[in-house]
C-alpha cells in the first residue's frame, strides 16, 4: 500500500505516493505519470510498472500527481510549471536519501517533464539511470508542440512502433544527434496496450545490465 504525503511546491502542495521496498534501501526513484488532462495519474499502468521495477531493486519510489490533478494544487501548465514541481520532488527525495543513488522514470507527458527536469539538474545531481517511455519530442496529435531538450547519461528509451500520439520518427530524429539507443516494440501503440510483458522484459534487461 502506497503512503500518501504532501510537500510544498511552487504552485501549492504536491501530492506524492511513496512506496518502500522490503529490506535495504539501495536508491530512490521519482516516476512521472502521463497527461493529467487526458486522464493520466500516478496509478496508470506504465508509471505503476516503472515504480514496481525500481521497487523490486530496492528503491523508495516517489510518484507525484501533477499540478491540478489528484490532490495537487495549482493549474496545469503544459510541462513548464510541472518541471519546477518535479525538481522540488527530486530535491525533497534527495534530502531523505542522501547516501543512495537517484533513478528516474516517466511516461508520455511525464517523460517530457522528467527529461526537462533531468536537463536542468547539475551533472552531479542527475539520475544514475532513467527509464523513459513514449517520449514526446515534437508535435503531438497535431495539437501541442513539445520542445524536449537533449540529455546525456545512462538512459533506456522505449517507444512503440505504432505510436500515433508521439511518432517514432520524431523520437528517432531527436535521438540521432545524441546517438541514443532506442528500444522499439514492433506493433505497440502509445499506451503499450498488450505489451506490458515486453515492456517489463526490456526494463529488466536494462536494470540487470547496469
Amino acid at each position: 500500500m502506497s503512503e500518501q504525503i504532501f510537500i510544498q511546491g511552487p504552485a501549492g502542495k504536491i501530492e506524492i505516493f511513496v512506496d518502500y521496498p522490503q529490506g535495504e534501501v539501495k536508491g530512490f526513484a521519482v516516476v512521472c505519470h502521463p497527461h493529467p488532462l487526458q486522464g493520466g495519474t500516478p496509478h496508470h499502468k506504465v508509471p505503476a510498472l516503472l515504480a514496481q521495477m525500481y521497487l523490486e531493486r530496492g528503491c523508495v519510489v516517489y510518484r507525484p500527481s501533477f499540478r491540478g490533478s489528484g490532490q495537487s494544487e495549482g493549474v496545469h501548465d503544459e510541462g513548464f510549471g510541472e518541471t519546477d514541481d518535479i525538481l522540488e520532488v527530486i530535491k525533497f527525495a534527495r534530502h531523505q536519501h542522501i547516501t543512495v543513488p537517484f533513478y528516474a522514470g516517466g511516461f508520455s507527458f511525464g517523460a517530457h517533464v522528467m527529461v526537462k527536469a533531468y536537463a536542468s539538474l547539475p551533472v552531479e545531481l542527475q539520475p544514475k539511470q532513467a527509464m523513459i517511455c513514449g517520449l514526446p519530442t515534437a508535435t503531438v496529435g497535431g495539437v501541442r508542440h513539445y520542445v524536449t531538450p537533449p540529455i546525456k547519461g545512462d538512459i533506456l528509451f522505449i517507444h512503440g512502433e505504432a505510436d500515433d500520439v508521439t511518432l517514432l520518427s520524431d523520437m528517432i530524429e531527436w535521438s540521432r544527434p545524441q546517438r541514443h539507443m532506442v528500444t522499439v516494440l514492433p506493433g505497440a501503440n502509445h499506451f503499450f496496450t498488450g505489451y506490458l510483458k515486453q515492456l517489463r522484459l526490456a526494463m529488466t534487461r536494462y536494470l540487470v545490465s547496469a
